[in-house]
């Protein structure tokens, strides 16, 4: 009886407590997924830099712009994400289906034309072919980046 007395006077400091750990552990992996997405921006950031062997005029004028174009696709991407995994095809009928389809149809032109855009901004700043080795060092990014993911699997 006085153990169960006890337990009842502690429950809710215990509570507190496992609340407040739960709440540390989740701040500390989402610190480590912080401190680990900014390591993967810097290593993209090295390689397009190496790439595209920028003068101190050209980096002034690429990274601002940049990091807009970089900002605007992940948005797309986003998107594109969402609808492709909120909006299953399962249990629905065709037209629900192809209207998804169309939806991330619309998002890739949306990429596209962003892309194009874009590519017209960077040549103010940078050569045709500085924007061509900004789309290689891009593509060799990911291509490290899921090399890695896989060998971390």
């Amino acid at each position: 009886m006085n153990l169960q007395f006890e337990f009842r006077r502690y429950r809710n400091t215990f509570a507190l407590l496992l609340l407040f750990i739960g709440a540390a552990s989740a701040a500390q992996a989402q610190r480590r997924s912080e401190e680990e997405i900014k390591r993967i921006q810097d290593a993209k950031v090295a390689i397009i830099t190496n790439r595209l062997n920028l003068t101190p005029e050209q980096s002034t004028g690429f990274w601002p712009i940049y990091n807009e174009y970089a900002q605007k696709r992940r948005e797309i991407h986003r998107a594109q994400r969402k609808i492709i995994n909120d909006k299953k095809a399962e249990g629905q009928n065709d037209e629900a289906v192809l209207n998804n389809l169309k939806e991330v149809q619309d998002l890739r032109q949306k990429e596209l034309d962003l892309e194009k855009d874009y590519q017209n901004k960077f040549l103010k700043v940078i050569t045709a072919s500085q924007v061509i080795e900004l789309y290689k060092a891009e593509r060799t990014f990911n291509d490290m980046l899921i090399q890695r993911l896989k060998q971390k699997n």
